[in-house]
């Protein structure tokens, strides 16, 4: 637009009573950058929520002993605001407060709650809105898609690729009568399905294969009813409650099998081994996650064993894998906004893209592939193998990263 043209607009704007801002103006920076996520501090999802939202706290915590986090839109450091609410593991609770944080509180970034239920009703939301949703540990492969460019996973692969690792090992070792039971939600039953999928194609029929509700506290029937299948394998798919029900479930009946999976000892084993008990996790098979896998060759941000030094020490919390996810997603968010030259949803996301697959945290290599989702990194099989004071946890597969040799049978 000529200057005569923009002189003329003006004057007949201001003619008609309209306050304009120069074409050129650029919007003022905030205050302060406003980032919404949820917990629960009761209900099914409770440890492990808490330790993701404690890890993302961590993270605001230190980049505003900095003088904020470094925003590229404003070329200034610009102090964090964590905005959090309660949704009690309901995702009902969950679907009003996203909303809230969105549409009353105008949070900038939105961080999803821990793991897929409670991703669920958050990814929907965010995609209306417009709004791109960071996600730790919603790993369900339904939530990713070519139309949905408003969500990025940014602490682990999806889940369906979860069990690759778990599949090769067991073909490997010919282990070739497998028992599966999963707990019904999409994290647990698309890995059941991913390992069932797998093993079909090495012409290996699991011998047992069966889904329980995600509520399920009581493995005592289904323990004996696969023990008539005589599998060399039983591979148990669930959340923390399950693990601990199946595992106390199966010291008590006595029975014994060759080689028992589990996931989350492998990523909150503080919490398992408290309420099992170090003998029940004695030659138990999991996948190792940080901090019991140790990444200190990073490229941005605190490795491994710093940041478990630092966070124990500022906190008195112990680290888990959940705790470090939440850390992770903080710097994620913090060079998406150190690297982002306009300060809007899209941009964020676009500005992702540049730096996927050549970032390393104590996480591991971030990736993500066009639809968002983690394709950087991996989930081992490791044992649990017993010492002289307790239990170490040993990678045992893939070999070109194995720190031991797997004990089977389990005596």
């Amino acid at each position: 637009m000529g200057w005569f043209k923009k002189s003329m607009f003006f004057m007949l704007a201001l003619m008609m009573g309209i306050v304009l801002m120069p074409f050129y103006a650029k919007a003022a920076a905030p205050k302060q950058i406003l980032i919404g996520t949820l917990y629960a501090s009761s209900g099914p999802f409770a440890t492990s929520s808490t330790s993701q939202y404690h890890g993302l706290e961590f993270w605001v915590n230190q980049v505003n002993k900095q003088g904020g986090v470094y925003v590229a839109a404003f070329k200034k450091k610009i102090p964090v605001k964590l905005v959090a609410y309660d949704d009690q593991s309901s995702t009902t609770l969950a679907a009003t407060l996203y909303n809230q944080l969105i549409t009353r509180d105008r949070v900038n970034i939105l961080v999803a709650d821990f793991g897929s239920v409670l991703t669920s009703v958050a990814v929907p939301i965010a995609q209306e809105h417009k709004m791109l949703l960071f996600d730790p540990t919603g790993t369900s492969a339904k939530f990713f898609s070519p139309n949905n460019p408003y969500l990025v996973l940014t602490s682990l692969p999806t889940s369906g690729v979860w069990p690759t690792v778990l599949a090769d090992f067991l073909i490997s070792h010919k282990i070739d009568k497998v028992a599966v039971i999963y707990s019904a939600n999409d994290f647990n039953q698309s890995q059941a399905e991913t390992l069932k999928s797998k093993l079909e194609a090495a012409k290996i029929k699991p011998v047992y294969y069966h889904a329980v509700p995600t509520d399920t506290s009581n493995y005592t029937v289904l323990i004996r009813t696969i023990e008539a299948t005589h599998p060399q394998a039983l591979i148990e798919f669930g959340y923390p409650t399950n693990d601990i029900a199946f595992l106390q479930n199966l010291q008590a009946t006595g029975v014994k099998f060759n080689m028992v999976f589990t996931i989350f000892p492998g990523q909150q084993l503080a919490l398992i081994e408290k309420n099992v008990g170090t003998k029940a996790l004695e030659y138990t098979y999991t996948y190792p996650t940080p901090p019991l896998l140790v990444y200190n060759k990073v490229n941005y941000g605190m490795p491994m064993s710093e940041f478990e030094k630092i966070y124990t020490q500022t906190t008195k919390r112990p680290v888990d894998f959940l705790t470090v996810a939440g850390y992770n997603a903080g710097l994620i968010i913090q060079k998406t906004l150190a690297t982002s030259k306009e300060f809007n949803q899209l941009a964020l996301r676009n500005a992702i893209n540049t730096f996927s697959g050549k970032l390393f945290t104590l996480n591991g290599l971030f990736k993500i592939n066009n639809e968002g989702a983690q394709i950087g990194e991996f989930l081992p099989v490791g044992q649990f193998q017993p010492t002289k004071t307790g239990i170490v946890l040993h990678v045992v597969y893939p070999q070109n990263i194995a720190t031991g040799k797997p004990i089977y049978p389990a005596p």
